[in-house]
């Protein structure tokens, strides 16, 4: 039965979350929503048979069953979280202080976390006597400034571990705790004090657990998350530009150079690593092993099998693409070094079109990247290229764990509870505070301040609790959710959706690759060091790229055979 089932279950578990969007926030530390919540997952668990039955008639049904999916992960579990829910919400107001260390993506630096913190610490003070620190890093200084103190066993309470980003590692190298372990030091944290949370997500618990665990609780957000471009549309005006008709390479060059004459300081093509609009290959198949995928192929297919992609012709061919628009200035230089991000370049709206972008349906990532911007004039517009497919590291594109090292792991569960449950909480950590970093209009939608330094410089609505709880920005479509379900209902499951690779006896070759990945790919693919191909080849050789693909191919093949 297995991923048709929870790709549907994501679709109605949206449904449910939009219905509930216009609902005041809910309280789920206090100790009568904490009871209830907890009491219906348990009562859930009973009624799974009947709800998923009655889910593909009635819209009643549709929540019953995104409930049931949840549920029935911890059945054996759920007759004692109602009690362990009530003793934990009757003893949070009693808890000594506490101060939460949260690692948190974020694009840019910001001169605000001040502010925002203690915005937040008035919302959580009086709930379960914590105050928040979060500490702000960039994906450019992620591995350094993040995975070492993690590694090292500094005092982190919520670590971001999205499923492209090392989270295969963090569990192999036993950085992130089991959540939802009943036998563990701490419990079943996961339903002990979110429970509603659980129910919320759904289909996404059971589908980012690793031997029946959870180490981490996913985003409430879209599950399809495809390749396209996104265009500059004050250039798409003034070159009229038909972006449905770009097709190919060749189709971009003359409006390169239109954009090159016009504004000789500036590049036209944002792009580091991004080629999604045009690879063959699916996102982050292996976590943290991009040197090997697997290809997109058609829905219903079952024949694929891992690639080494950098001998497949299709990168090849994008790489000379590179090559030839880097030497004609169409590229910026910088684009080879890691600490180089595109984002001011696009923020400042000094381009015309990125490859570095994945989208969400509609025009959705268009404007989320114009109200993050802090540029009121910056207009997008984007088209999707690629199929609409849901793979296994979008359903875990961005998580929150809690770390081995914390000192209260459920302070740090009842914080990520309320990123889910408390729109209040919710809305600052997304929009900051009203009045000082943003107003609302007639209608209730966020109007940013210009260079607010707060939403224009966390990791993005995508990386925070219930994305569906969300106030929208008022450039948004108010139909922004419903667009975001019609793309996951749309999409078809990839073949490998679930599968996960386990690093665990090839450390020695995921370092050696990894290596090389951080230190080459990002300068090839660019085209900034185009003429490096052939040795990058040659060190993944060297580095055990085809033991690790081997073993791929065997870990797959015995996993589709299980799975279908």
């Amino acid at each position: 039965m297995r991923i048709k089932v929870l790709t549907l279950l994501v679709v109605l578990s949206m449904v449910f979350a939009i219905a509930a969007c216009g609902q005041p926030a809910q309280q789920a530390t206090t100790a009568a929503a904490t009871t209830a919540a907890a009491t219906e997952a348990a009562t859930t668990a009973a009624a799974t048979e009947s709800a998923t039955t009655e889910a593909a008639t009635t819209t009643a049904a549709a929540a019953a069953a995104t409930t049931a999916a949840a549920a029935t992960t911890t059945a054996a579990a759920a007759t004692t979280t109602a009690a362990a829910a009530t003793a934990a919400a009757e003893t949070q107001s009693d808890l000594p202080p506490y101060e939460i260390t949260y690692y948190m993506y974020c694009t840019r630096s910001s001169d605000q976390v001040d502010t925002v913190e203690q915005a937040i610490n008035d919302i959580i003070g009086p709930m379960f006597n914590a105050t928040i620190d979060f500490i702000m890093i960039t994906g450019a200084d992620w591995d350094t400034k993040a995975l070492v103190p993690l590694r090292a066993g500094e005092k982190i309470d919520i670590f971001w571990t999205p499923e492209w980003m090392h989270y295969m590692s963090n569990i192999n190298n036993g950085s992130l705790m089991k959540l939802n372990d009943p036998s563990g030091p701490y419990g079943d944290l996961l339903h002990t004090y979110a429970p509603q949370t659980v129910i919320d997500l759904g289909s996404f618990i059971p589908a980012n657990q690793v031997g029946g665990f959870n180490y981490a609780v996913p985003t409430n957000k879209e599950l399809c998350v495809p390749g396209g471009l996104v265009f500059n549309l004050d250039y798409v005006e003034k070159y009229n530009i038909d972006i449905a008709a770009i097709n190919d390479y060749g189709d971009l060059e003359p409006y390169f150079e239109m954009f090159k004459e016009e504004n000789p300081g500036f590049f036209p093509l944002l792009a580091t690593t991004g080629w999604s609009w045009k690879s063959p290959f699916i996102q982050g198949f292996m976590n943290n092993m991009s040197p090997i995928s697997i290809r997109i192929g058609e829905p219903g297919a079952r024949n694929g099998e891992p690639e080494f992609t950098w001998e497949a012709p299709e990168l090849h061919e994008h790489i000379q693409w590179m090559d030839k628009w880097y030497k004609q200035g169409y590229i910026n230089p910088d684009s080879q070094l890691k600490t180089y991000s595109t984002i001011d370049e696009m923020n400042a709206g000094q381009f015309l079109v990125t490859f570095d972008i994945v989208l969400k349906g509609g025009q959705v990532k268009s404007k989320e990247l114009e109200g993050q911007s802090g540029n009121p004039d910056l207009r997008l517009i984007e088209i999707q290229t690629s199929a609409s497919i849901n793979v296994t590291t979008h359903a875990g594109g961005s998580m929150l764990g809690i770390p081995i090292t914390s000192r209260d792991p459920a302070r740090a569960m009842m914080y990520i509870d309320q990123m889910h449950q408390n729109e209040e909480l919710l809305n600052v950590m997304a929009w900051g505070v009203a009045g000082t970093h943003y107003d609302l209009d007639g209608r209730g939608m966020v109007v940013p301040k210009p260079m607010n330094g707060w939403s224009d410089s966390h990791g993005g609505m995508w990386t925070l609790g219930n994305q569906f709880k969300q106030l929208l920005n008022a450039n948004e479509d108010p139909e922004k959710y419903i667009q975001m379900m019609e793309l996951t209902e749309e999409a078809w499951d990839h073949e490998s959706l679930g599968f996960r690779f386990s690093q665990e006896g090839f450390e020695s070759e995921y370092a050696a690759i990894y290596s090389i990945s951080d230190s080459l790919e990002k300068g090839i693919v660019s085209g900034v060091n185009a003429a490096m191909l052939p040795d990058i080849i040659a060190q993944y050789k060297a580095a055990g790229v085809d033991k690790v693909l081997d073993a791929a191919k065997a870990a797959y093949a015995a996993w589709k055979a299980e799975v279908y």
